[in-house]
C-alpha cells in the first residue's frame, strides 16, 4: 500500500498548527489548505452551546466532508479545526493519514491567544480550555501517526521533525 502524499495536523488552538502547516508545505513544495475555523476558542464557548445539538451535529458533518475530501487530493498540508477529532468517522479517515498532533502547554496556548479575546465573556476561560483538552487530548494522540510540541515557538525546527517523520 503507497503511503498517502498528505498530511493534517491537529491539536488545540494556540499551538501553530498553520504555521507549521505553511512551513512543512513549503519544506515539501506541496499546498497549505487550512479547514480551522477555531469557532470555540474564538466565542468561548463550547460548539454545543454556540450552535445547539442540531448545528453541532451540522457541522461534525462537514467537517467529515472536508476531511474526505482532501483524502482525495495530493501534495497537500492541511490544518484542522481544534473540534474535529469529535466526529469517530474522521477519526478513522485521520488514522489513514499521517497525522501530526502538535502539542501546546496550556500556559503558551493562553499567551499566544491572549490577543485574541472571547467576542463573548467567559468567566474562566483558563478553565474552558481545560475543559476541551480533557475532552480531546486523548483523541488528539489516538489518530496522531506523530507528535510533538509546540512550546519551544521553532517552527523552522518542528518543520523538519515533521517531513523527516513523513518521509520515514
Amino acid at each position: 500500500m503507497n503511503k498517502p502524499n498528505r498530511i493534517f495536523i491537529v491539536g488545540h488552538s494556540g499551538a501553530g498548527k498553520g504555521v507549521l502547516a505553511q512551513a512543512v508545505a513549503k519544506d515539501l513544495g506541496w499546498k497549505y489548505v487550512d479547514t480551522d475555523f477555531s469557532l470555540e476558542p474564538s466565542i468561548g464557548r463550547p460548539m454545543a452551546e454556540i450552535l445547539g445539538n442540531d448545528g453541532t451535529s451540522q457541522i461534525s458533518n462537514c467537517f467529515q466532508e472536508i476531511i474526505a475530501n482532501q483524502t482525495q487530493q495530493e501534495n497537500i498540508v492541511v490544518t484542522t479545526d481544534d473540534s474535529i477529532v469529535l466526529n469517530e468517522k474522521v477519526r478513522d479517515i485521520l488514522l489513514k493519514e499521517f497525522t501530526v498532533y502538535l502539542e501546546v502547554s496550556l500556559s503558551v496556548q493562553m499567551d499566544r491567544i491572549s490577543h485574541n479575546h472571547p467576542l463573548l465573556s467567559t468567566p474562566n476561560f483558563e478553565e474552558f480550555l481545560n475543559t476541551l483538552r480533557t475532552e480531546r487530548d486523548t483523541l488528539y494522540k489516538q489518530v496522531a501517526s506523530f507528535s510533538l510540541s509546540s512550546d519551544d515557538g521553532d517552527i523552522e525546527g518542528h518543520a523538519k521533525q515533521v517531513v523527516d517523520a513523513f518521509k520515514k
